[in-house]
Parts: C-alpha cells; sequence; structure tokens
C-alpha cells in the first residue's frame, strides 16, 4: 500500500468531497456505491477506506463542511449588523440562509429516508457531533444578541424543522 503525503491525502480527500457531492447530487445517497466513488476519484478501494469507513461517512463530512460554510458566513453576516434589531437580523439571517442553501443542492436532498440511512450507519458520536454543530449554531445567534423563548437545543431543533418544512416546500414547487 502506498503511503501518501500530507499533500496528496489533501488532494485525495478534496478530490472525494468534490465528486461524493456531485454524485450524491446527481444520484442521491441510496444508489450511490463506494465503487462510483472511487471510479470518479480515480483511487483503489483500499485508500477509500483509508479515509472514509462508509459512504455515509463521506455524506455527513459533506454536509457538516457545507453547513459550516453557511454558518461562518452567517456570524459574519450578524457581526456586521449588530446595530440592527434582532428580530431584522433573525430576517437577514434566515433570508441569507435560503440562498445560502440554494447554492448546495445537497442539502435539500436530505429527507426522512436519508436522514434514516444515516442515523442506521453512523456512530452514535458522530450524530452527537452533527447535532452539536446545530447547537452551536443557534448557540452563536444567541452571543449576537438574538433572543429566544426557549433553551437554545430547543431553539436548534426548531431551526431543523424549519429547514425540513423548507425542503418540504420546495419538493412541492413552493418559493
Amino acid at each position: 500500500m502506498p503511503r501518501f503525503s500530507e499533500t496528496e491525502k489533501e488532494n485525495i480527500r478534496q478530490k472525494l468531497l468534490a465528486e461524493g457531492e456531485r454524485l450524491f447530487v446527481i444520484y442521491g445517497l441510496k444508489k450511490v456505491t463506494i465503487d462510483n466513488l472511487i471510479e470518479t476519484a480515480n483511487i483503489a478501494k483500499a485508500t477509500y477506506y483509508k479515509f472514509y469507513e462508509s459512504k455515509e461517512s463521506l455524506y455527513m463530512d459533506i454536509v457538516q463542511g457545507i453547513q459550516k460554510k453557511i454558518f461562518l458566513e452567517l456570524e459574519t453576516l450578524l457581526d456586521n449588523n449588530k446595530d440592527l434589531p434582532g428580530k431584522e437580523r433573525v430576517k437577514q439571517v434566515f433570508d441569507r440562509m435560503t440562498q445560502l442553501m440554494m447554492q448546495y443542492p445537497i442539502l435539500s436532498q436530505i429527507d426522512p429516508v436519508t436522514v434514516d440511512i444515516i442515523s442506521r450507519k453512523l456512530s452514535k458520536d458522530r450524530i452527537v457531533d452533527y447535532v452539536q454543530q446545530n447547537v452551536d449554531a443557534a448557540e452563536s445567534l444567541s452571543n449576537h444578541g438574538v433572543k429566544f423563548s426557549c433553551d437554545i437545543k430547543t431553539a436548534s431543533y426548531a431551526f431543523q424543522t424549519l429547514y425540513h418544512g423548507w425542503i418540504y416546500l420546495q419538493d412541492k414547487g413552493e418559493d
């Protein structure tokens, strides 16, 4: 088994992330296979498993990476609009979040079937990490002066519910 330099490892990882996102958007999590991923990334199967234990693990890295980008941009938006009232900033956050989510079609494909597949295949720690990322985003809103009438974790779940409602409306062709 060849040893990869750090640069080669990063190049392979980036290729897997890019090709994985492309394939998952086209075919969905359920239909993409490890063989599809290694073929498009032009790597051996053993090499794939040095990076990811499953396609679901790659999928979560893609989704969490995108969410991290979105959350950082939303945090910048909040930082740049500190003088606005909390309600106006929340409106700006949701407007911008909607725009950003449209840039990443993979996010609109996270439906109950996908969630079920992921929850069965990934470790509890990995799921907890994902949930924590969403809680951290809600906490960031709170730290920027947005007031919630519930605790942060509940606010995070409310945002997830709104997100899934948005996906449902997108599927139905609603704007």
